[in-house]
């Protein structure tokens, strides 16, 4: 008797353990080229407009100005950040959002800037939506502001550990390189990020002396479009921007 409740204890776990299942999105946008227009944001900082709650996010549709809204400025950096929840019945649909400074009128998508003219967003009865697959498994993306593609200046710090960094052939098919100059040693690995700032690759090379290095970066399976290849020396990152042509 006791091993068929602990059997029912069991299963009934299981079923709220699925009933419950979830996955959160990180959204993050740096907004380093924006303020350089130059832009000033308003009081309420940057937030997000998007149908979250058609998605079975608590987040309000469409209510940049609800505080569920609200990004969160990471340090001292232009990154803001915010983390949505998703059902597991969401894995799969589309998820249509924008970037706002503040509030409606200061917002991503308008006429001629690159997520219309990059082809990144839809139209949807008014200024373009940038569009994001619910994923199926926890993660965070990141852009820069009013463009398809992640910033480099969003992951590039000043390192003066490198004095120099390269990636040939540049677009490159199968396989490309990386080459750099180690200043003094170092710890160092390599990250590949797609266009939505999503991880795809990494390197790790463990500790280098100071010299000339250059490392085959494998892309084969990548799909064509723009990635970026970073670069960590002792903790400090600086990337450039690899062109995938199949």
């Amino acid at each position: 008797m006791k091993k068929l409740y602990t059997l029912f204890a069991a299963a009934a776990l299981f079923a709220t353990t699925a009933l419950n299942a979830q996955v959160n999105v990180t959204f993050r946008v740096d907004i380093t080229e924006y303020l350089a227009i130059p832009t000033t944001l308003g009081p309420g900082g940057m937030r997000i407009g998007g149908n979250f709650t058609d998605n079975g996010s608590v987040t309000p549709n469409w209510t940049p100005s609800a505080e569920g809204c609200a990004m969160t400025q990471e340090g001292a950096s232009n990154v803001w950040t915010i983390t949505l929840t998703f059902p597991d019945s969401a894995i799969g649909n589309t998820q249509k959002f924008k970037f706002v400074n503040d509030n409606w009128g200061t917002n991503e998508g308008g006429d001629s800037t690159e997520i219309v003219t990059g082809g990144c967003g839809i139209q949807d009865g008014g200024d373009v939506n940038r569009t994001l697959v619910i994923p199926s498994a926890s993660t965070s993306v990141l852009f820069c502001y009013d463009k398809c593609a992640v910033c480099a200046l969003s992951i590039d710090d000043n390192n003066s550990a490198i004095s120099s960094l390269n990636v040939f052939p540049n677009p490159a098919n199968e396989t490309a390189f990386l080459s750099y100059d180690l200043t003094s040693a170092s710890a160092v690995s390599i990250d590949l990020f797609n266009a939505l700032g999503q991880k795809v690759n990494n390197i790790s090379l463990g500790n280098q002396t100071p010299g000339a290095y250059k490392q085959q970066l494998e892309i084969a399976t990548l799909v064509k479009g723009i990635y970026f290849v970073r670069l960590n020396v002792d903790g400090v990152s600086t990337t450039t921007k690899l062109n995938v042509s199949k």
